[in-house]
């Protein structure tokens, strides 16, 4: 089953004078429970295609189908709450609210859905145990490491039960080793809880995490192949804490 989808996508930059054209024609399916990386020069279209899929941005022309509702069909309201009911985001710059909790922030999208203070800080308690973060629930960004701001990030991401969740370079304010444990967790809600994630990365090795990696360049998909993981479903670690070695 596809949960997204985009058909003869494009995007253009500009006026009727000078145009920029960022993607020129994307065919693209997404299926339930794959994790898929985007790789690219800079320019390529890669994150332009991220804001589309999420409905943050509009495209030109062309349509995305998430769990087969055309995006387009639907007015600014009704796609703000698809966005926050169904997508999960991961940013590189973590986008904590500063200050308020760990908790606070994972419960953040819940609360301004409609659900109960009491009910969404349970539901975050659950997301933040996920990602082996319930420990340091009542600290605010700053008194976390960036891969733990990150893990609370990747938290807040989860706690809707989203179709999908969309990640741009979340490595990418990290060092190698927290960047590492970032990737392993992702890769284990792939693995354990057949997540559907599209992460945007500049690093190769990151890639490597995923199931099937698309090469961008010039606003079209240069490849898309499947490729082997570092660990198959079967050899990865059970349990979140085994992706996880350690807190900082």
């Amino acid at each position: 089953m596809a949960i997204i989808e985009t058909r003869k996508l494009t995007k253009s930059f500009g006026n009727a004078e000078v145009q920029v054209q960022v993607l020129r024609g994307i065919d693209l399916q997404i299926s339930a429970g794959e994790f898929v990386a985007i790789m690219g020069p800079s320019g390529s279209g890669k994150s332009t295609l991220l804001s589309i899929l999420g409905g943050i941005e509009s495209p030109t022309s062309g349509d995305v189908l998430l769990e087969n509702v055309n995006l387009s069909s639907l007015n600014d309201d009704d796609c703000t709450l698809l966005r926050r009911r169904r997508i999960g985001f991961i940013f590189q710059s973590f986008n904590l609210m500063q200050t308020l909790s760990a908790i606070e922030n994972v419960a953040l999208p819940l609360e301004l859905d409609g659900v109960g203070r009491k009910q969404a800080f349970k539901l975050a308690s659950v997301a933040l145990e996920r990602v082996e973060m319930l420990i340091r629930s009542d600290h605010i960004p700053s008194k976390l490491s960036g891969g733990e701001q990150q893990r609370v990030a990747i938290a807040r991401a989860l706690v809707t039960n989203p179709a999908i969740i969309l990640a741009d370079e979340p490595t990418g304010n990290l060092d190698s080793r927290q960047g590492e444990r970032v990737t392993a967790l992702l890769r284990q809600l792939v693995f354990e809880q057949s997540q559907t994630i599209v992460m945007v990365t500049h690093d190769a090795h990151v890639a490597t995490a995923a199931s099937r990696l698309l090469m961008f360049r010039d606003g079209l998909i240069e490849s898309d192949q499947n490729q082997l993981l570092g660990q198959s479903a079967e050899s990865a670690p059970k349990g979140l804490g085994s992706a996880m070695l350690g807190t900082h």
